[in-house]
C-alpha cells in the first residue's frame, strides 16, 4: 500500500508563523498629535525643535507652546505685520544651555538672530547659510566649538557677524573674505587662523592638519552616533516584536489540545478524492484547539480540522495505546487498506511517545444518535422517515457483514451503537471505530479485561466474560434496530421499571407478542405494518440471549435488501404464523386492517414453512 509520511522531532511545537505586528501605541500618539500639527505653522515647529535641544533654567521659553497657532506672540520672536513670518529671534542673556538646532535654517525670512551671552555649545549649523535675508548674526560669548561653516560667508545681505569669545578653531574659509568690508568679530577664538585681510594669523601646516583631523574625528563620531541609534532602535523594535510573539505562542501552547511531544511520525494513505500531504496535515493537527471538538466516544475525543483547500477531516485522539507501537502501526496499515462504502475510511495516523491519532474522512451530517434523538423543537416536528431508517439499518448491516465475513483476518467491532454510525451529505451511513479492537485471526475471539462498548448495546455474554465475537456485534445491531423502530435510546428512562434497558423490555414483550408497543407512533401511522413486523422479527432474533440463535450479519443484510426491493406483495395469503400474529398485534395498537393486507413472505430468502407457521431462517452460527 502506498503511503506518504512526515517525521517530526520538535519537543514543543514551534510553528512557522507569519504575523504582522502593529505598534498601536505609536499610532495612537501620532493620531493625537495630528490636530496640533495642523494648528501650528512650520516656523513654529522649527522653533519648538530649537527649544527641545535647550535647557531653560529661568523659563524664558515658557510661552513657546505647541497649542498656539502662530509663534508671533512668543518671547524673543518678532514677526512681519503683513505676512506673519518670523523676522527676528533675539534671546540674549537668557542662560540657555544646549546646541543650536539646524531647524533655524528653515526660517527663510529671518533678518536678525541674536543668541549672545548664553551657554550654547557644539558647532554652528551650516544650515544658517540658508537664511538669505539675514543681516545680523550675534553668537558671541558662548562656548561654540568646531570650525566656521563656509556658507555664512556667502550670505548676500549679512552686515554683522559676531562670533567672538567662543571656542572655534581651524582655518576660516575663503568665502569670509567677502566680509572684510563689513562688521565681523572673530576675537577670543585662539585657534582660529586664516586670511590676513580678516586680521587672523596665518595657519601653519600642523594647525591645518590638526583641524582636519578634528573635523574628521567629529564627522566620524557623528556617523557612529547615527549608526548606534539606528541599530539600537532596530534591536528595540525586534525585542518588542519578540515579546509579542512569545506571548502569543505561550497563549497558543495553553490552548493546544494535542501535544505531539518529541519524536514521531504522521502517515497518510494514498487514495481518495483528496489526499493532503503529511506535512500539511501535521501543521493542521498542531493547530487543534478545544473549540474543534465535535464528539467523544469510548476510544477517545474527535476533532474537526479544515485544511487550506477547505477539505475537512476528523482526527480521533485515542485515550490509550491499544498495542505496542509496532503492532499498533501494523494494525492501522491493515485497516488503511479496507474500503467499503458503509465504513468510515481511515486516511492516516500519527504516533508519538505521548499521543496516538487516527485521521478519518469528516462526515457532515453527524451521527445516527443525533438524527434519531433530536434536541430542538424544530427537529422534533420532523421525525425521520421510514425509508431513511431502513437504509441506515441496511448500510450498517452491510458494513458489519463485510468486516465479519470478507476481511482476513476477521474484525469484531465491539462497540456498535448509534453514536458510531455517521451520516454523509446524502445521509448514507458509515460505520466508524471498526478495527480499533485487536484484529482477530480467523475463528479466534477477542478476550479483554475491560469491556469496550456502550452501555445498553453490549451483549450479556460479552459483559460477563469479556469475550467478544461476531455474535456480540449482532446483539448490538439488534439493539440498534430497536432504537430505529422506537426512537428510544437503549437506556431510555421511560422504560418499564422491571427492565433496565430496551433489549430486556422488548424480550419480555416478545413473549406475549406485544413488542410493537415500542414502535414510534409516527411509524405506526405511516408504514405498512407488515414491514414493521419483519424488521421487528429481525431485531428480536438479534437480541436473543443465546448467541447461537442470532443470525449472521451477511444474512441480515440480504434480507433487508429484499425488504427494500419489495414492490407489490400478493394479497391472497393471511398469516396464521408467528409473524402474522405479531402483525395483527401491531394492527390492534391502532386501527385494525383487513386480512388481505397481510403479506405472503414464503418467497423471501431465509423463510421456510414449519408445520403451522413460517420461520425466518437467516443461517447458522459461524
Amino acid at each position: 500500500m502506498k503511503i506518504e509520511m512526515a517525521y517530526f522531532s520538535e519537543g514543543v511545537s514551534m510553528k512557522r508563523k507569519r504575523l504582522l505586528v502593529c505598534n498601536v501605541q505609536t499610532v495612537a500618539i501620532v493620531l493625537c498629535l495630528v490636530p496640533f500639527i495642523k494648528a501650528l505653522t512650520p516656523e513654529g515647529l522649527a522653533l519648538l525643535d530649537f527649544k527641545e535641544n535647550l535647557h531653560d533654567p529661568v523659563g524664558v521659553l515658557q510661552s513657546w507652546n505647541l497649542s498656539d497657532i502662530s509663534p508671533c506672540s512668543w518671547r524673543g520672536i518678532i514677526c512681519n505685520n503683513v505676512t506673519s513670518r518670523v523676522e527676528t529671534l533675539n534671546l540674549p542673556r537668557a542662560s540657555l544651555n544646549g546646541t543650536i538646532s539646524s531647524q533655524l535654517g528653515t526660517l527663510s525670512e529671518l533678518r536678525r538672530l541674536g543668541l549672545h551671552f548664553n551657554k550654547f555649545t557644539g558647532p554652528i549649523p551650516a544650515s544658517l547659510g540658508n537664511l538669505t535675508f539675514l543681516k545680523a548674526l550675534y553668537l558671541h560669548n558662548n562656548s561654540l566649538t568646531g570650525s566656521l561653516p563656509d556658507t555664512l560667508g556667502l550670505l548676500p545681505k549679512l552686515q554683522v557677524l559676531d562670533v567672538s569669545n567662543n571656542k572655534l578653531e581651524g582655518e576660516v574659509p575663503e568665502s569670509y573674505i567677502n566680509l572684510s568690508k563689513r562688521k565681523f568679530f572673530f576675537t577670543g577664538n585662539g585657534l582660529l587662523c586664516g586670511n590676513s585681510l580678516l586680521g587672523l594669523p596665518a595657519c601653519s601646516l600642523s594647525s591645518q592638519e590638526s583641524s582636519s583631523i578634528r573635523n574628521a574625528s567629529h564627522s566620524s563620531w557623528s556617523l557612529w552616533k547615527i549608526l548606534l541609534v539606528s541599530v539600537g532602535g532596530f534591536l528595540f523594535f525586534k525585542l518588542i516584536i519578540g515579546l509579542l510573539l512569545l506571548r502569543r505562542w505561550l497563549r497558543e501552547d495553553e490552548e493546544r489540545e494535542i501535544d505531539l511531544g518529541k519524536g514521531g511520525k504522521l502517515v497518510m494513505f494514498k487514495g481518495g478524492t483528496t489526499v493532503p500531504t503529511s506535512r500539511e496535515m501535521l501543521r493542521a493537527v498542531r493547530r487543534i484547539k478545544k473549540k474543534d471538538i465535535v464528539g467523544e466516544g469510548g476510544y477517545g475525543t474527535v476533532y474537526k480540522i479544515v485544511l487550506k483547500d477547505n477539505s475537512t477531516f476528523a482526527v480521533k485522539k485515542l485515550k490509550q495505546c491499544l498495542e505496542a507501537a509496532r503492532g499498533f502501526e501494523n494494525e492501522l496499515e491493515t485497516l488503511g487498506e479496507i474500503k467499503h462504502c458503509n465504513l468510515v475510511k481511515l486516511r492516516g495516523y500519527c504516533i508519538s511517545p505521548s499521543t496516538k491519532l487516527l485521521i478519518y474522512d469528516f462526515l457532515p451530517n453527524g451521527t445516527l444518535d443525533q438524527l434519531l434523538h433530536p434536541r430542538t423543537d424544530a427537529e422534533k416536528q420532523n421525525p425521520v422517515d421510514w425509508q431513511t431508517r431502513v437504509n441506515v439499518a441496511l448500510g450498517v448491516a452491510r458494513a458489519l457483514g463485510y468486516i465479519h465475513h470478507c476481511c482476513e483476518p476477521r474484525i469484531v467491532h465491539r462497540d456498535v451503537s448509534a453514536t458510531n454510525v455517521l451520516l454523509d451529505e446524502n445521509f448514507e451511513p458509515r460505520l466508524s471505530d471498526f478495527g480499533l479492537a485487536k484484529l482477530m485471526d480467523y475463528g479466534d475471539t477477542h478476550v479483554t479485561v475491560t469491556v469496550a462498548g456502550t452501555f445498553g448495546y453490549v451483549s450479556p455474554e460479552y459483559a460477563k466474560t469479556g469475550q467478544a465475537t461476531e455474535k456480540s456485534d449482532v446483539f448490538s445491531f439488534g439493539v440498534l434496530l430497536l432504537e430505529i423502530l422506537s426512537g428510544r435510546r437503549p437506556t431510555d428512562s421511560s422504560i418499564s421499571e422491571e427492565h433496565v434497558n430496551l433489549a430486556g423490555w422488548v424480550r419480555s414483550l416478545h413473549e406475549n407478542c406485544e413488542e410493537f408497543e415500542i414502535v414510534e407512533k409516527s411509524l405506526r401511522d405511516t408504514v405498512p405494518h407488515r414491514e414493521l413486523a419483519m424488521v421487528m422479527e429481525i431485531a428480536c432474533r438479534c437480541i436473543s440471549l443465546a448467541p447461537q440463535e442470532r443470525p449472521r450479519m451477511d444474512k441480515i443484510a440480504q434480507y433487508l435488501e429484499r425488504l427494500i426491493e419489495l414492490d407489490s406483495p400478493p394479497s391472497d395469503f393471511t398469516l396464521s404464523t408467528t409473524a402474522s400474529i405479531r402483525t395483527r398485534s401491531l394492527n390492534n395498537i391502532d386501527n385494525p386492517r383487513p386480512s388481505h393486507d397481510f403479506l405472503d413472505i414464503s418467497d423471501l430468502p431465509g423463510f421456510r414453512h414449519d408445520g403451522h407457521k413460517f420461520v425466518i431462517d437467516m443461517g447458522q452460527s459461524s
